[in-house]
Parts: C-alpha cells; structure tokens; sequence
C-alpha cells in the first residue's frame, strides 16, 4: 500500500481509480442523475423541519411551540455531530464489488424513508423529536455517501457548474416541497409524499459508476483513528481548518435568519390577520418562493464563473456580505414589503455563496483517502450550527431584542464569514 520511497529509485505504483484524482469530465446525464438525487436528499431534510414540523408542534402544544420546536430541532442536528464524521470514514473503508459510496446511499435513502411515515404518525413532541432525531441519521448515512461523489468523480475545474446544478435542489427544495405538501391535506399526508422522494437516490445509486476500493488500500479502523479523524491540524492542512470555521459562521448566520421564520410570520406580521383567508405556510410559501427563485437564478452562474476565473473566495466573500444585508430590513423594518426583499436578497447572496464555497471545500481536502470523512466534517459544519441555533435564538427573541435582535445577529454572522474565506490561501 505504501509507495516506494525516492531512495528505491522505483516509481511509486499509481493510485487505484478509488482514490485517484479525477480527470475525465462528467456528462450531462451524470449531472442530471446527481441532480435528481439531490432533490431526493434535499426535500426529505428541509420540509419536515420548515412546514411540517412547525405546524405539528404547534397543534399539539400551541402556548409552548417555541420552545419545543427548539428541543426537535437539537433532537434533529445533535446526531451528525458523531454519526457524520463516522460514516464518512465508514464510507471511505467500504469494500465490495458496488464500491464505497453506493451501499451507503441505498441504506441512507431506505431510513430517510421509515423515518418520514414514523414521523408522521407521532402526536408528542416527544416522538416528534425522536423523528426528527432518525430523520437526521438518515440524511447523515446517505450524505455520507453522496456527498464525496464530486471529488471522486469531478475533476477540479468542473465541480463549480456541477456543484451549481447540484445545488439547485438545495436552493429550491423548500419550494418544490412545499407545493407538494400543499397538494395534499394534512400532517401525515404531507410526511407520505416527502417519503416517496428518497427513491431518486436509490436510482442514482443504481446507475452511477464507483470504483470499488482494493482490500489492500483499506485503512484499518480504530476507535482512535475515529477520533483522531476530528483533529484536523491548522499547521499541516490550514485552508481546510479555515474553510471548516467559514462554512460554520455562514451556516450560523444564515440559521439565525431563516429558523423561525414561520414564527415570525406568525408573531410580529399576524399574517393570517394581514391577509384573511390565507395561512402562515401560504405566506412561508410565498417568501420561500422568493428566496428560492433567486437562489437558483444564481447558484448555477456562480458556479460556472469560478470555474470560468479560477476563483472561488472573492465570490464566498461577497456572497456573506449580501446575506448579511438581506437581513437588515427585517430587523429595522419587519413588514411583509421588507421581508420579500430580504428574501429576495437572501436568495442572491445564497446563491452566489453555496456551489462556489463547497467547491473550494472540494479543493482543499487534505488526503484523498478521507474525502468521505472530510466532507462529512465539511457538511457537519453546516448542519452543527442548528444544534446551537434553536436555544440561542429562543433566549434571543424571549429576553435579548426579539426579533430585531436576532436578524442582526445574523447580519453579523453572515458578514463574519464572508471575510473569513480569506484565510483560506491555497485557492484563489
């Protein structure tokens, strides 16, 4: 497994295909099946959260839904904080004729799926929690699958447009979820159709290729090579670390504006008192609708322009300050007017921001033999912030400027991490 050393005068033995950095540029079947596969991951995990959940907590305990839709949604993040980098270096490990990847978005779609109809049959907060809690495992084994297919399978000047079209499903999922949950009428309804969507990643699965790992390249496993794998050093891989810190104060920010969101329609617009007739998740709608738009009409170009200049961090960077500015008016002017054009200009920043940071993230990978454990930390960075988010933000809105307070809190954030890319040196 080891390569020959330069005193041998021998040549090191090329890398097998598994780990091997990619050359050959994907096609545009291949990054239409990853994208439908994303769609598959991206509706599943963002719905229940934003429309189901709210609405669920709310029926069954309608004076203290702040409050418990905080301890589900520490339920739903708290997981990935070990099963993430776990499976990942599960995943990176996986030998077998189907490869390393597959097996673990099959299992992780098949959970995704039980989870969702469990979900929906529970009338406690408690079991609402404790869906919201297998739900997370889920989107944690299959994101640690899917999740390192582009640095596998992408060469480095490609992943920007290819991130950018795999993203648009995390930029409109809220959207596309929420027409499908509007379709049907009712809590369980709504969670029977978003089961339905994790079968695009079986598909993916099925008709992607992945090289399969030779036994002899496995690394061994241990608890303390597990644990080991959450030290990453700032002295040996320092454009990872940074990269790491960027995405956790971007993917705060970002939380602290958008988490409660239906609360905030509900409790400072009265919406359903703005507009007779109509109710808070029509308004939701009607934002998401807006911020998703402009999300997508972004994320693809921004992609393909950083591919195109070879520069990621210019448009990181401005990409936080534009979210950051999006949530200024709905701290110093929180009426509907204002809140469309924060989400209008939410969805710009976000968009610029989301396929260009995590192809950077791609390109700063410290070993390519841990691209699974090391994107699961990446995407961990992302989702850790929501553990925090909820409690914080409940002490925020109760005690320290409500609402005001806690959508400048997210304008600093937001900004914080914009200018932190720039300690990232190794890219452009």
């Amino acid at each position: 497994m080891t390569p020959d050393t330069p005193e041998t005068g021998i040549a090191a033995d090329p890398l097998p295909e598994a780990l091997a950095e990619p050359t050959r540029r994907v096609g545009a079947g291949w990054v239409a099946a990853f994208l439908l596969a994303n769609m598959g991951l991206q509706i599943p995990m963002q719905v229940p959260s934003t429309f189901l959940m709210p609405e669920q907590i709310a029926a069954i305990d309608p004076s203290g839904k702040i409050g418990g839709y905080a301890w589900v949604s520490v339920m739903g993040a708290v997981s990935g904080i070990v099963i993430a980098p776990l499976a990942g270096a599960l995943c990176d490990r996986t030998i077998g004729r189907f490869g390393r990847r597959r097996p673990w978005m099959a299992g992780g779609a098949l959970v995704c799926v039980a989870a969702c109809l469990f979900t929906g049959l529970q009338h406690t907060v408690i079991g609402v929690a404790v869906g919201a809690l297998l739900l997370s495992v889920g989107f944690t084994i299959l994101g640690a699958g899917l999740s390192p297919v582009v640095p596998d399978r992408v060469p480095a000047g490609q992943r920007g447009v290819v991130l950018g079209w795999a993203t648009v499903p995390q930029a409109s999922a809220l959207i596309v979820g929420g027409v499908l949950v509007g379709l049907v009428s009712g809590i369980q309804a709504g969670y029977l159709v978003i089961a339905v969507l994790p079968v695009l990643v079986l598909v993916f699965a099925a008709v992607t290729e992945d090289a399969p790992l030779p036994p002899r390249y496995r690394e061994p496993f241990s608890p303390r090579a597990f644990l080991a794998g959450y030290r990453i050093s700032p002295r040996t891989s320092p454009d990872f670390v940074w990269a790491l810190v960027t995405r956790f104060v971007m993917g705060f920010g970002y939380g602290l504006g958008t988490l409660y969101l239906p609360y905030f329609l509900s409790d400072v617009l009265d919406y359903e008192k703005l507009f007779p007739g109509q109710s808070v998740n029509d308004g939701l709608l009607i934002v998401i609708g807006v911020h998703s738009a402009a999300t997508v009409a972004l994320v693809v170009l921004s992609g393909w322009l950083s591919d195109r200049l070879g520069r990621r961090r210019g448009l990181v960077c401005a990409g936080g300050l534009i979210m950051a500015i999006a949530a200024l008016p709905l701290a110093l002017a929180p009426t509907w007017a204002m809140t469309l054009v924060a989400a209008a200009v939410l969805g710009v920043g976000y968009g610029i921001y989301l396929s260009v940071d995590t192809a950077l993230v791609t390109q700063v990978l410290p070993a390519s033999a841990d691209r699974g454990k090391d994107m699961a930390l990446a995407n961990l960075m992302g989702s850790l912030p929501y553990v925090l988010i909820p409690p914080i933000a409940s002490v925020v809105i109760t005690h320290a400027g409500g609402y005001p307070g806690l959508f400048l809190c997210s304008a600093a954030l937001s900004a914080t991490g914009g200018l932190l890319i720039w300690r990232v040196r190794g890219v452009r």
